[in-house]
């Protein structure tokens, strides 16, 4: 089939991303020809064998706007068996809401309905629901996305397929975790942020629980809040594993995530995770200590970490391949084409 892929950005710096990035070398590896339609391609990545890029051209101060109307004017020139949409705009047949309903990320963001919401805030809900209504089929990444979608916009098809994992990439590795253990100097035990929005990660709510005698490594993009010594920022990495790989646990106090890739990738790493209800990756955790609510809820939750639930965090994450999530997606894809 002649399948595009449609999203702002073709890079491995988030969970989008690296969706993008594996669901497209999956369709090269199954015969299928692929365009990627993108408005920036990762330097290290503009050599992808056989994935044809087109260029999206995005304007400032209405970024959103114009990539929506980029992908229609590039869509109509250049017909396709099928389309995959992971970024609110139209013309896909199947669009991939990875970041649920963007109704229900500004409520649990607590604004306010009849006041305080921007006018980005209003088209971006406005794109959010051409998006959904526009598709035949929606993907949402878990129950907790797929019912805003259905809730907030009516979508009528919707099917749930869980984020998959790389098993390879992101596994245990004793040698790395010394090593990056050494190379920080770090002692003790460690937990580990990986969020590029400290707000909506809730890296604050990390900041008050994290015990006494733990030191914290955030890794992401964002501007560092003021924190003691025992917290280490290294901005965004394009090998998240090897922190994963080296810590005790992930802690990931998130307001809302439909599903955060990375609880996926810590598991894999057999490394337990600390995280909200407001996370969709939630619904797969293997023990119920790992769902905390408040900083309160989270504190008592670092007295579970043990290397013991390592092997049952790996055994979580190996039902979940990454294989098998792209082959759902091709085939909704396929079914969308007819």
């Amino acid at each position: 089939m002649k399948i595009a892929l449609v999203h702002r950005r073709y890079s491995t710096n988030g969970g989008t991303e690296r969706y993008l990035v594996g669901f497209s070398r999956f369709l090269v590896r199954a015969g299928h020809d692929v365009s990627v339609l993108c408005n920036e391609v990762a330097a290290d990545l503009r050599g992808e064998p056989e994935i044809r890029f087109v260029h999206l051209p995005m304007w400032r101060p209405a970024k959103a706007l114009s990539l929506a109307w980029s992908v229609r004017q590039a869509l109509a020139r250049e017909p396709f068996d099928a389309v995959l949409g992971l970024g609110r705009h139209t013309g896909h047949s199947v669009y991939r809401a990875g970041g649920g309903s963007h109704r229900d990320y500004l409520r649990r963001r607590a604004y306010s309905w009849r006041r305080g919401l921007s006018l980005g805030d209003w088209l971006d809900v406005a794109l959010d629901w051409a998006a959904v209504r526009g598709a035949r089929v929606c993907i949402a990444n878990s129950e907790l996305g797929a019912r805003g979608l259905r809730e907030d916009y009516g979508a009528t098809r919707v099917e749930v397929v869980y984020n998959g994992v790389d098993l390879e990439r992101f596994r245990p590795d004793a040698d790395v975790r010394a090593k990056v253990r050494q190379e920080t100097g770090v002692v003790g035990p460690v937990a580990v942020f990986v969020g590029n929005d400290f707000v909506r990660k809730g890296l604050d709510v990390a900041l008050a629980a994290l015990p006494p005698a733990w030191t914290l490594w955030v890794v992401g993009s964002g501007r560092p809040p003021p924190a003691p010594a025992r917290v280490r920022f290294f901005g965004a990495q394009a090998n998240p594993e090897r922190f994963l790989q080296a810590a005790d646990v992930l802690v990931l106090p998130t307001h809302y995530d439909p599903f955060a890739n990375v609880c996926l990738e810590a598991l894999a790493c057999g490394v337990p995770v600390l995280t909200t209800r407001a996370n969709g990756a939630s619904e797969v955790l293997p023990e119920p200590w790992m769902i905390a609510d408040d900083v309160v809820s989270f504190r008592a939750g670092f007295a579970h970490v043990n290397s013991s639930v390592g092997a049952a965090c790996r055994a979580t994450a190996e039902s979940f391949p990454q294989s098998r999530s792209f082959q759902r997606a091709l085939e909704l894809l396929v079914e969308a084409s007819r």
